[in-house]
């Protein structure tokens, strides 16, 4: 749990008592860890099968299935949107998860694109940021020992 707990350190200040989605969550580690500071966390992924059942006991913490190129939220509902650890797993759809997550985050709210995966920094570089790019669409990288961070902050 160490990990989630840096990358949940590293953006705490838009997660402390907010409203927060995790998407593609698979084992909700992230949320679980988030659950300490945020107001409510919604986590989504296509199954259930690796979530942690730790998630069960979290009094904040809502799971859903959902597909992330369709989520079931209304306009504006959350202050931040967290994609940790599975940008791979969703490079063939990442337009479309990148127009929903927009949708669904407050305006002056973020998107964090998390990563730690070799895997998935690849896929930053060289799908998902030029990605990000053509779609003229701004952004911040910074990056610690361990992670990626991609951040989205919603303008308009």
């Amino acid at each position: 749990m160490y990990r989630m707990q840096q990358a949940v350190d590293k953006i705490k200040k838009d997660i402390m008592g907010k409203s927060v989605l995790e998407v593609a969550c698979g084992t909700a580690d992230f949320s679980v860890a988030a659950s300490e500071f945020a107001e409510h966390v919604d986590c989504i992924d296509l199954d259930d099968f690796r979530l942690n059942s730790v998630v069960a006991k979290c009094p904040n913490i809502t799971f859903e299935r959902m597909d992330a190129t369709a989520l079931r939220f209304a306009d504006g509902t959350y202050d931040t949107v967290v994609v940790y650890n599975a940008l791979a797993h969703l490079e063939t759809v990442i337009d479309r998860v990148v127009s929903e997550c927009l949708r669904v985050v407050k305006l002056g709210g973020n998107i964090y694109f998390i990563s730690s995966f070799s895997m998935d920094k690849y896929t930053i570089k060289n799908k998902f940021l030029p990605h990000l790019s053509d779609i003229k669409l701004d952004y911040a990288v910074f990056n610690d020992k361990t992670f990626t961070y991609v951040q989205i902050n919603k303008q308009q």
